[in-house]
């Protein structure tokens, strides 16, 4: 017997044994001796095996449940698992919810009980039970499932059922109604100690009074006439009772009020609509469901389903919807095959309504009609025309409209004839569609146009002056208006000058009927002047301009009269001039010569661009000359003196071309010379 189980090992309460070691010759004592403790060994793990087993499930402290935690193996845990135990290992459970707690027993190899195991719990179907890490399991529903705990490598499975045992029977509805002559179904059903449904039951049914209602065995009801009675349902000397209504059947709806209403779009009309059930009798039934549908953007109906009061009325709020026109309310009513139908106008609104002008241009003269009438056309904003809506003109800027028609038609179309006020320009006309409290006017602009030429004036001073042989700054302008005051586009504008120059000698007003004239003036002093015929006008304009002189150009002194070359002091005059010869006035001429005296050194020229100086040569022979310049400009000249004993007359000189010939002279006035240089 020792040598089969050295060779095989042994099952005991805590498993199988590993193969005892082979027996020496020396060793006889040791021999004999270790099955004895080996067999004591065995017996003393099968008994703590037992105990922590009874621990398990009995134990319900904290540390114990903490050591069975299946998060992992606990810290230190290295002992191999050689036999792992659970129980019960087959449990049924009679109603959902039911708890099971399931114990687990774990040995090592040596047969020695291991408290403190880590285990890991599953459930193969947790729809049927579920188990926490403590090995609880909670039934969740009707079936069979496997709860497996894993020690380590090792796993065994226990088997769970749950077969729900009837408790009681429970009705599905506190009232069962069903209208006259209908059929219906009530419901019942068997459920476990904890209240759940036991799936598939079947009970038999009967009826208090089936002249009210019947019921067949399998709960097929009829409703025979108004009135209550009760339905009985039964299982196994289980009962329960149904209350059962049949009440009677709505037959037609009847508007009483809120038909044909009118309101603005969006708005609520004023009086609630109301309908009345009523039977194939023709008498009131209350309690009936009435709803209240609305085509799609016909508004809101509050509220949208209702109840038949005790004289089978029902009543709702009807606001319209954004869209004018005609809208429809539908009343349905349960049990009532045809709906009624109510009907309200929507006015139009600003935000639902769109106004367009039909006619792409529109002018006229000022003061004038336009030649064709002027239309609108009315739609909502998805383009459909709003009919019979109504339309009012008005007119500013002095104008006046007459309307053909006070609706627009069936195409939303309405038309008027305008006249235009006399200014010309910009003018509108208003149109007002509906109430004004709801859309505000709509503006049409047309363009009136000036009347004929009939006026043509010069804008500004009339008295102008400019350079000779430049253009006129500022240019003249000249304004043509109509009758009514209305500046004139595009009138042809002739120009003709008696001296001077145009660029353009025909011209045409622009949109202000205003014409700038690009008059350049001739080369003569004095006043000159340029005419315009403006087309259409009789009458033309005469424009006259004082020209001035250009700026000095020339400075020439003017020759001495013979016979006063030999006086002491000489009178000499200078002409400044511009470059066309017109003598230019109030312009500052300085004298200067280093041969004698001049007085005064600074003369302003006159109207005639002279200026007049007396000069006292000095005594002596030779060249002498007097300087005239004007400052800032090119304009100077030189008068020269040249005495000799033959004195010749003095000859005016520019600078550049200054005399160097011998002047004669007479010979007293040679010979007072002479006397006074010898006197010095």
């Amino acid at each position: 017997m020792q040598k089969w189980r050295a060779r095989k090992g042994c099952r005991s309460v805590t498993g199988w044994s590993k193969p005892a070691p082979a027996i020496g010759a020396r060793s006889a004592i040791k021999q004999t001796i270790r099955p004895l403790i080996s067999h004591a060994w065995r017996w003393a793990a099968g008994l703590v095996s037992v105990g922590a087993g009874l621990a398990s499930i009995l134990s319900s402290s904290d540390q114990i449940k903490a050591k069975l935690d299946s998060d992992g193996l606990a810290p230190g845990f290295t002992t191999t698992v050689r036999w792992i135990g659970i129980s019960p290992a087959v449990d049924t459970a009679t109603s959902i919810g039911d708890s099971i707690q399931l114990a687990v027993t774990a040995t090592d190899a040596r047969g020695n009980a291991l408290l403190g195991a880590p285990t890991v719990w599953s459930s193969s179907d947790t729809m049927v039970a579920s188990v926490d890490s403590s090995g609880m399991v909670v039934t969740r529903g009707p079936g069979g499932t496997a709860v497996m705990v894993s020690i380590g490598d090792k796993s065994v499975k226990a088997r769970i059922y749950v077969v729900q045992r009837p408790a009681g029977l429970r009705v599905t509805d506190s009232l069962f109604r069903l209208p006259e002559g209908d059929q219906g179904r009530p419901g019942a059903h068997l459920v476990d100690v904890r209240g759940h449904e036991i799936k598939g039951s079947t009970t038999r049914w009967r009826s208090a009074d089936p002249s009210i209602a019947m019921v067949d065995s399998a709960g097929n009801a009829v409703a025979i006439a108004p009135g209550r009675t009760t339905f009985t349902a039964s299982w196994d000397g289980m009962v329960g009772q149904l209350p059962v209504e049949v009440y009677a059947v709505p037959s037609s709806l009847t508007v009483l009020s809120g038909d044909d209403q009118r309101a603005p779009a969006g708005r609520r009309v004023t009086q609630p609509v109301t309908v009345q059930v009523v039977s194939r009798s023709g008498r009131p039934i209350s309690g009936v469901p009435v709803r209240f549908l609305l085509e799609e953007g016909a508004g809101k109906a509050e509220p949208v389903a209702d109840t038949s009061d005790t004289k089978g009325m029902a009543r709702v709020l009807w606001t319209l919807g954004g869209l004018p026109g005609r809208q429809v309310l539908t009343v349905t009513a349960e049990g009532v095959a045809s709906p009624a139908v109510v009907t309200a106008e929507a006015e139009p609104v600003a935000a639902n309504t769109r106004i367009t002008v039909l006619n792409e241009t529109l002018e006229g003269p000022a003061g004038g009609t336009l030649p064709e009438p002027v239309g609108v056309r009315v739609t909502d904003t998805s383009g459909v025309a709003l009919v019979d809506v109504p339309v009012a003109w008005s007119a500013g800027d002095d104008g006046a409209v007459l309307a053909s028609e006070s609706r627009t038609d069936s195409l939303g179309e309405a038309r008027a004839r305008w006249t235009l006020g006399p200014k010309s320009g910009t003018q509108r006309a208003y149109v007002q569609v509906g109430s004004p409290r709801t859309v505000p006017r709509f503006a049409i602009s047309a363009a009136a146009l000036p009347g004929a030429a009939a006026k043509a004036t010069i804008v500004g001073s009339p008295k102008r002056e400019g350079s000779v042989g430049r253009e006129l700054r500022p240019a003249v302008v000249i304004k043509v208006v109509d009758r009514a005051g209305n500046p004139v586009e595009g009138v042809p504008v002739k120009l003709q000058t008696a001296s001077g120059t145009v660029s353009d000698s025909l011209l045409s007003t622009d949109s202000i009927g205003r014409v700038t004239v690009p008059w350049t003036l001739g080369r003569t002093a004095g006043v000159q002047q340029l005419t315009a015929h403006v087309e259409g006008i009789e009458r033309a304009i005469e424009i006259t301009v004082r020209a001035k002189a250009a700026g000095p150009a020339n400075l020439t002194f003017v020759t001495p009269k013979p016979g006063t070359a030999n006086r002491a002091v000489q009178s000499l005059d200078v002409d400044l001039t511009d470059a066309y010869g017109n003598p230019v006035a109030d312009q500052p001429v300085v004298f200067s010569t280093k041969f004698g005296t001049v007085s005064p050194t600074r003369v302003m020229t006159d109207a005639r661009g002279r200026a007049h100086t007396r000069w006292t040569p000095a005594p002596k022979t030779g060249k002498r000359s007097l300087l005239a310049v004007v400052k800032g400009t090119d304009a100077r000249a030189a008068f020269v003196l040249e005495a000799t004993d033959t004195v010749a007359p003095a000859k005016p000189a520019t600078e550049k071309t200054a005399s160097t010939k011998p002047v004669a002279g007479k010979p007293a006035a040679v010979k007072k010379h002479k006397a006074q240089r010898a006197s010095r």
